[in-house]
């Protein structure tokens, strides 16, 4: 009786936001005209934390003298010191995650520019790579450790930025890891993370499908009863939560379970109006950047978890305007960059880090691009035109599908053809 009377009070105190004293006073007749509007003593952690955020914002967004420009060499200097300099302590905690920084660097710099990610880096992440997993697939967070699906997706975009270096596509095992995907698959038509232990969720599903279309493994095994599956995990708000009719619809949820549909050629299945209204009302005014949830503060990932979504639902043909472009590029290169801290961020005072320059990167690029598709049966075949009337960083465009720039993406595609 204890235990549960001290997890309500947890509950109740710690989860369901600051408890506030109780106020009474008696109002006059003037006062109880203005009481319904008065809303000061209710005060919520999302109100008080978004109202930091705002203040923190505001002066960036409008101040007159600061210049909405991608600091790229700044960018160059943060990204290439990955590769020389060892990495502080704290990031121990991605141990399980190295092709995952591994894919972030390399993204980055190749939109940046091509060039910027030189033979020796591709090199370097080729033989990073094959060192967690000699046998060539599936691919671990680190040497020693298990399969991971999150980690053998991040490990093919890694392998794909390559550019079929000292012919490392050829090297990959796609037999192995096609039987390893069929090994994790669940009836329901979900994939666990890891053989027999793991997360069951859009993000397996959408991670699978990614490493699957890239390497030309696709079988109606793979895809039995995967998009039901999908289609299950859109819930009244329009977007995707994790898991069939349980979860919360979220930007990063939303992403996968759109991109996987994509790459199944199955888009027309969903409600589209009210996965649009519900990727329409991510965007905040006053922010002008994204959130991932409902009444959840905004984060620079999100210009591509939800930009990204609403971009491949453009180049299916469910329309242009969405969001406002301009004002998501005006959040990302005033809130999401600091003159005196190379990387990007999530937002006003946070640090930077390897994750949020590479998602906030490519939202800057779905910004600055418009999208089309030539064959709805191949998600690799996104093209795009610079968008008028807004600032051009000479970002490389991205397949938002998969998240990597859209001529890598193609090439290796048309190499397991």
């Amino acid at each position: 009786m204890e235990r549960n009377l001290n997890r309500f009070k947890f509950i109740n105190n710690k989860l369901l936001g600051r408890k506030k004293p109780i106020i009474e006073r008696e109002l006059s007749s003037e006062e109880e005209m203005d009481v319904i509007s008065d809303t000061s003593d209710y005060q919520t952690e999302t109100i008080a934390d978004r109202n930091e955020v705002l203040k923190d914002c505001l002066p960036l967004l409008e101040d007159p003298d600061l210049e909405s420009k991608l600091n790229r060499d700044f960018l160059k200097m943060y990204l290439t010191a990955a590769f020389s300099l060892q990495l502080p302590s704290q990031m121990t905690a991605l141990d399980a995650s190295q092709p995952w920084i591994l894919y972030w660097v390399a993204n980055s710099l190749y939109m940046l520019d091509a060039a910027w990610l030189t033979d020796d880096h591709k090199k370097r992440l080729k033989e990073k790579i094959f060192v967690i997993s000699p046998d060539g697939g599936p691919f671990a967070g680190g040497i020693g450790q298990l399969p991971h699906v999150a980690a053998t997706y991040a490990a093919i975009n890694t392998l794909t930025l390559c550019d079929n270096i000292d012919n490392s596509w050829d090297l990959v095992n796609r037999d192995a890891i096609l039987n390893w995907l069929l090994s994790i698959k669940q009836k329901n038509g979900g994939f666990k993370t890891s053989f027999t232990v793991g997360e069951n969720d859009t993000r397996g599903v959408y991670c699978a499908l990614s490493i699957a279309s890239l390497l030309n493994i696709i079988t109606p095994e793979l895809t039995e009863n995967v998009l039901e599956y999908l289609i299950a995990c859109q819930n009244f708000e329009g977007g995707f939560g994790g898991c069939p009719q349980e979860d919360e619809a979220h930007g990063g949820y939303t992403f996968c379970a759109v991109a996987a549909l994509a790459i199944l050629g199955k888009l027309d299945s969903i409600n589209i109006p009210k996965l649009i209204e519900w990727c329409a009302t991510k965007q905040y005014n006053e922010e002008k950047g994204f959130c991932g949830r409902s009444n959840k503060l905004v984060d620079g990932c999100y210009s591509f978890w939800v930009g990204g979504t609403i971009a491949i639902l453009e180049a299916y043909g469910y329309g242009d305007y969405i969001f406002d472009h301009d004002s998501l590029r005006e959040y990302i290169l005033r809130c999401c960059q600091d003159d005196k801290m190379p990387g990007l961020r999530d937002k006003p005072g946070k640090r930077p880090d390897f994750y949020h320059t590479n998602y906030v990167l490519s939202g800057l690029a779905i910004t600055e691009y418009k999208f089309d598709i030539l064959d709805k049966t191949n998600a690799t075949s996104i093209i795009v035109k610079k968008r008028d009337n807004i600032g051009y960083s000479e970002l490389n465009p991205v397949n938002p599908i998969y998240g990597i720039p859209i001529d890598v993406a193609s090439k290796i595609y048309d190499h397991f053809r």
